[in-house]
């Protein structure tokens, strides 16, 4: 990692006891003492990082810090009804669209992309997206960097609103594989969520939530080969969709 060496956590009671616990970054050897036999000092709310060489004190908030970059993040895309003009991107779900799942438009603000993926993913790929937001180029979120031992949480944020009474929405993530996978097509998972049962020409507000594990098929296998989702809805009836956000939550 990019302190070094192994991670030592001392906690220094009010006695003047010391209590030391260990992190291992690395998995070298790094001996617990000063080369006299005693213990090192420390100071209440640091820890103690051994280079290998000899110990230096660190904040413990520089380690909270490393650690949550290390295993936690989000990525977020705001389109512009979160800012001035309060505008969302708008698709219109017409006849042939009917019952079919269809790629959506998605127009991220010049100040909605939220890039705090985790840093082995930021390492992997400078960029968490692909794609223009058209359903011809729609956006897709790049797995790039996780590992199987990775999970995430999708949130969508938008409105539907029918031109028929009792509709149905549903939303669904469609993942594309790494190569060399067997089976190596697409494969979903879905929701329904809305039902529309107070009118036609009304607003329904949803949030979709979807959480998946990063299995070996979708995880990274190399520089640019991992795997991809990307956002669709399916309806019942014609309507017009309202997309305000799109967030992946990542638990490294």
């Amino acid at each position: 990692d990019s302190l070094g060496g192994n991670i030592y956590i001392l906690d220094v009671r009010s006695s003047g006891g010391l209590l030391l616990k260990k992190l291992t970054y690395r998995s070298a050897p790094v001996p617990a003492t000063h080369g006299d036999g005693h213990l090192p000092s420390g100071q209440d709310g640091h820890v103690l990082i051994h280079n290998g060489t000899e110990y230096t004190s660190v904040d413990n908030d520089a380690i909270s810090n490393l650690v949550a970059d290390d295993i936690q993040g989000y990525y977020g895309l705001l389109t512009n009804f979160y800012f001035t003009g309060a505008v969302p991107t708008v698709t219109e779900i017409d006849e042939d669209d009917v019952d079919n799942w269809v790629d959506i438009n998605f127009d991220v603000d010049a100040l909605g992309n939220f890039d705090n993926r985790p840093s082995l993913m930021k390492a992997a790929n400078a960029v968490g997206h692909t794609g223009a937001g058209t359903p011809a180029d729609p956006v897709i979120f790049l797995i790039e960097g996780l590992t199987t031992r990775a999970s995430v949480n999708f949130r969508a944020s938008l409105t539907f609103e029918p031109d028929v009474d009792e509709a149905q929405l549903e939303t669904r993530l469609l993942f594309d594989r790494h190569s060399g996978t067997t089976p190596s097509d697409q494969f979903p998972i879905a929701d329904v969520s809305l039902n529309m049962n107070n009118g036609a020409d009304v607003e329904y507000d949803a949030e979709p939530m979807l959480s998946f594990f990063v299995g070996d098929t979708i995880d990274t296998n190399g520089v640019g080969d991992a795997g991809k989702c990307r956002f669709q809805v399916r309806s019942t009836v014609e309507g017009t969709l309202r997309m305000r956000a799109l967030t992946w939550y990542i638990q490294s």
